[in-house]
């Protein structure tokens, strides 16, 4: 149930809900992946990197649900906030299901290969956490664009070095659906 409240949450996020921008053809749907246990390293770096990226983002989103905010950034925060839970229950399962940690470390040399560390830090989520009410919405989409793009960017290394099918499909779901987000939000900054 929450596979498909998801899906739908995503579909709603990809149409754009009225920002105007014109959507994304949709990736193919999930029950279309040929399932496999085939993995590289690039495969665990991406969810690893994915389900420390989508916990920061999660918390970003949860400062919605009480921030001063517009009700349409609110439907698109709590959007994400759906898809993103159903998508670290796939992450965590995939990576036990091939028995590897559901984090590489802190350690800021483990990212010197892949462009870096893409997280957003816990400072300038406290910082948004204690923006004045005034200044809330626009810190907020400021914070949550720059936190999907680096998304992107992580999507985009599985796209091009990951084997595993399901993987490669949820980097391409998080690849378009964060680049529509980011439309979207870029709108609402307008």
């Amino acid at each position: 149930m929450r596979r498909i409240m998801a899906l739908v949450a995503g579909f709603l996020v990809l149409a754009g809900c009225g920002a105007g921008a014109a959507p994304a053809a949709p990736p193919p749907p999930v029950s279309a992946v040929v399932e496999s246990d085939e993995f590289n390293a690039t495969d665990v770096m991406f969810l690893q990197m994915s389900v420390s990226h989508h916990r920061a983002g999660l918390e970003i989103v949860r400062l919605a649900e009480d921030g001063a905010l517009r009700a349409d950034v609110k439907t698109l925060a709590a959007a994400i906030k759906v898809t993103q839970l159903s998508e670290v229950d796939s992450m965590t399962k995939w990576l036990a299901d091939w028995r590897q940690p559901e984090s590489a470390g802190d350690n800021p040399e483990l990212h010197a290969g892949h462009g870096g560390d893409h997280s957003t830090s816990p400072e300038a989520i406290a910082e948004l956490a204690a923006t004045a009410p005034a200044e809330f919405e626009k810190a907020f989409l400021n914070l949550l664009i720059g936190h999907q793009h680096n998304a992107v960017a992580i999507a985009k290394l599985e796209k091009e070095g990951g084997v595993n099918p399901q993987a490669k499909h949820l980097a391409e779901r998080i690849f378009e659906s964060r680049t529509a987000q980011i439309a979207q939000m870029l709108g609402y900054l307008d």
